[in-house]
């Protein structure tokens, strides 16, 4: 059977790619990309390949809805994702086999219904524990040791993400080897770093009604971090964007204590022509954004 993957380049996206290989016992071809860049990634792809050659193609942990319908919505398609914004599109699709649901992370998703399906297959105890990482990690409770390490891991290699760490993690999560430690203490000496020279702005966001106190800062690099710090710093903080000018993208993230019931991806879809997730989204930095920002007041 010729097969291909496309999943998201996050930890999430890989972690929902190893626990559907796991599982079904894939050997098909895979290739990573993030929802801002899917097209272009695909586009190329199809370039080289013909799409209705291959018997199924597989996207996991995207978003495709929004601006590719023409592209994936064909029969030999099977999409598995748990965004919301994606639940509200469902209805565009007339083709492809769709499973969109709220779930914490794809890759919890992935073992939930794969669990289901292949009721004779059992998961080893480090690869149940490197998802219950992801799945943690990709809610951004943060309550199991190292997942957060993981993340680090897998930002920090050089080139195809997905390889190296299907090298190092493929059985599961086994611990971190000297290699994976130095990469986690150099980027802590690297975060500690981009914090330390945090330029901060303050101001109010309406959102339904409501003034929300908004925070922003820009930063390439360690944007969860970046964001934690700052919601974490300022008591009064709402919601908190950061903005990276490389990438042109902005970041949201808000304090779910002051503010549980906000959904930032509808925000993030509203004003940065964006999505996401409740508590974390990404968008453009386009005109709205770019107006936005300019109202902010310096606060450090």
């Amino acid at each position: 059977m010729k097969q291909i993957i496309f999943t998201d380049c996050d930890l999430d996206g890989i972690g929902t790619y190893l626990m559907f290989k796991w599982y079904t016992r894939y050997k098909g071809e895979v290739e990573i990309c993030s929802q801002s860049n899917f097209r272009k990634t695909y586009t190329a792809w199809s370039k080289k390949n013909n799409p209705d050659s291959y018997d199924k193609i597989y996207i996991f942990d995207l978003d495709v809805s929004q601006n590719n319908m023409d592209l994936v919505d064909r029969k030999n398609f099977v999409i598995i994702d748990h965004h919301e914004t994606h639940i509200e599109n469902l209805e565009k699709y007339k083709n492809a086999k769709c499973i969109v649901k709220v779930f914490s992370s794809c890759c919890k998703l992935m073992y939930t219904l794969l669990k289901a399906k292949y009721t004779d297959r059992t998961l080893t105890d480090t690869q149940k524990l490197l998802m219950l990482m992801v799945d943690d990690y990709d809610s951004y409770e943060l309550k199991l040791k190292d997942s957060y390490n993981l993340n680090v891991v897998l930002w920090n290699y050089v080139g195809n993400r997905a390889q190296q760490f299907e090298r190092d993690f493929g059985t599961g999560f086994s611990g971190f080897t000297q290699t994976h430690l130095n990469i986690i203490h150099l980027n802590n000496k690297k975060v500690a770093r981009v914090l330390k020279e945090l330029e901060v702005f303050k101001g109010i966001l309406p959102v339904g009604g409501v003034d929300r106190k908004l925070y922003a800062t820009m930063a390439s690099t360690s944007l969860n971090e970046v964001a934690s710090y700052v919601i974490d710093t300022y008591d009064d903080c709402d919601i908190c964007v950061v903005v990276n000018l490389t990438t042109k993208r902005v970041s949201f993230r808000k304090n779910k204590e002051s503010i549980p019931d906000l959904d930032l991806g509808q925000l993030a879809k509203r004003i940065a022509e964006g999505g996401g997730h409740k508590d974390s989204a990404g968008g453009s930095l386009n005109d709205n954004m770019m107006t936005l920002t300019s109202m902010l007041q310096r606060v450090n």
